[in-house]
């Protein structure tokens, strides 16, 4: 029976996955679907359009769409051939074995931030809706049950993750429908479908910037949650089905979704923080920013029904990936292999402390950076895998033994920094304000350029060496 139980937590996140253990890609696309629709992806939808009006933020998330698919698919075949979780792949295809455990660091800060917000989404919109005084007792209560029922649910690997998505996407997209059509009565669906920018002063040009830049930095973020599934796959084509099916739910279905409830419910929500006391230009983001709020507002039960579809799904997710990211941190970082059962609980109670240690608040500030550094990764992976030793033939693909992964590629983690401080730097000083495309051309160049000048010290050293023996 303890063997049994074993098996069933076992998710290989330090071995290949085995032929026997590949799955059908509508169990692996349902987990990608589940982590695309969820409350901060309806807010990035109803964000963008607000910002940039409908057409421009759904061109902006259509890009978006394009670049991610680009990455997932590709990191997703990578994950496929070799069998292994993104966070092994980053040890072989980017900062080697030591210097993976950087990568995973960031991964899992973030990844556990996602797991701590998200929780804070539920227990707000539950408060909010039973008009509960959220003391200190209350909600640490209320978070140690949440806590809880994340770690159960995710203990059993990514079976159990699917089946918790597969039930709660069909319920969650009917409550969608049945959101939109409860709002509807607040104004006519074609306005909610042309409108323009909806965001005094401001200029097409700066609102599709802050679009773009809003969903391609998801692009790097989908594409590691992604792999980590891909790697059951059965085929190519399954990968490709897989990341298709992800994308298309995340920048098409969610932030569509996002878009109307957030048009539809904005003078509902709006109203209810004038009533609170706030200035009218704090209530407008506020309206724009808490689509639980206007889920409640709009829906009673039924909203509060739909946030819990959409977060249940997410939130197990999470805490797999977060589990995943520290099994690889520990393990390159200190040599320890608890396994990832004891992971996982590690990674909820990180997520408590961040919640009741008011770090959410500056883990929200590191988002941006936090995923134009996701991207990078994601990009410094595919250069050294389809170009470096792919076109180049600089060296094998395939990991074979995770002992012969050399301790610390110094020219990944040297493009992960240079990169994203060069992308940044240009956002910052707003010569440039979608620091993605700086990072990612610069990690490609940098990455590649460097491989190169490698390659031609070490053919060059080898000769004189040859030169002197003959």
């Amino acid at each position: 029976m303890s063997q049994k139980l074993e098996n069933m937590m076992e998710d290989y996140s330090l071995e290949a996955v085995p032929a026997e253990m590949r799955r059908p890609w509508k169990d692996l696309a349902a987990v990608g679907v589940g982590i695309g629709s969820s409350l901060a992806v309806l807010l990035t939808g109803g964000l963008v359009t607000f910002m940039a009006g409908f057409w421009m933020g759904m061109l902006a998330a259509f890009i978006a769409f394009l670049v991610s698919t680009f990455f997932t698919i590709s990191l997703g075949v990578i994950s496929f051939r070799d069998g292994f979780s993104s966070n092994i792949i980053s040890r072989a295809y980017a900062f080697g074995t030591r210097g993976s455990a950087i990568g995973s660091l960031i991964w899992a800060f973030m990844i556990i931030g996602f797991l701590g917000m998200e929780s804070v989404l539920i227990g707000n919109s539950i408060f909010f809706y039973f008009d509960i005084e959220p003391t200190f007792t209350i909600k640490l209560i209320f978070y140690l049950i949440l806590t809880a029922i994340w770690i159960v649910l995710s203990l059993f690997g990514n079976k159990l993750v699917s089946r918790v998505a597969e039930i709660m996407i069909p319920l969650l997209f009917l409550m969608l429908l049945f959101m939109v059509f409860l709002l509807m009565k607040q104004g006519s669906l074609v306005e909610a479908v042309t409108h323009g920018i909806l965001v005094p002063n401001m200029t097409t040009s700066q609102g599709f910037a802050i679009a773009l830049n809003a969903t391609v930095v998801l692009a790097g973020l989908l594409a590691i949650v992604v792999a980590d599934f891909t790697r059951f796959s059965k085929s190519t084509k399954d990968v490709v089905k897989v990341s298709v099916a992800s994308n298309f739910s995340l920048f098409g279905v969610t932030m569509f979704f996002g878009a109307v409830i957030t048009y539809f419910g904005y003078q509902l929500t709006n109203d209810y923080f004038l009533k609170q006391g706030m200035d009218p230009a704090a209530a407008g983001m506020a309206a724009i920013t808490n689509p639980g709020i206007t889920l409640v507002l709009a829906g009673g039960f039924w909203g509060l029904l739909t946030i819990i579809f959409s977060q249940s799904k997410v939130q197990v997710g999470n805490s797999y990936e977060g589990a995943l990211a520290l099994v690889n941190l520990f393990d390159t970082a200190f040599n320890w292999r608890p396994g990832r059962a004891v992971m996982v609980v590690l990674a909820n109670i990180i997520s408590l402390i961040f919640i009741f240690g008011n770090i959410l608040h500056y883990i929200e500030a590191f988002l941006t950076i936090g995923s134009v550094l996701l991207c990078v990764w994601v990009t410094i992976v595919l250069t050294d895998y389809y170009v470096v030793r792919g076109t180049l033939k600089f060296g094998q693909k395939g990991i074979v033994n995770l002992d012969d992964i050399p301790a610390v590629n110094w020219i990944g983690l040297l493009t992960l920094v240079v990169s994203t401080f060069t992308g940044m730097a240009f956002y910052q000083q707003n010569w440039f304000q979608v620091p993605f495309i700086i990072s990612t051309v610069c990690a490609f160049v940098l990455y590649l350029g460097l491989n190169y000048l490698k390659s031609q010290f070490t053919s060059s050293k080898k000769n004189n060496l040859n030169n002197i023996s003959g």
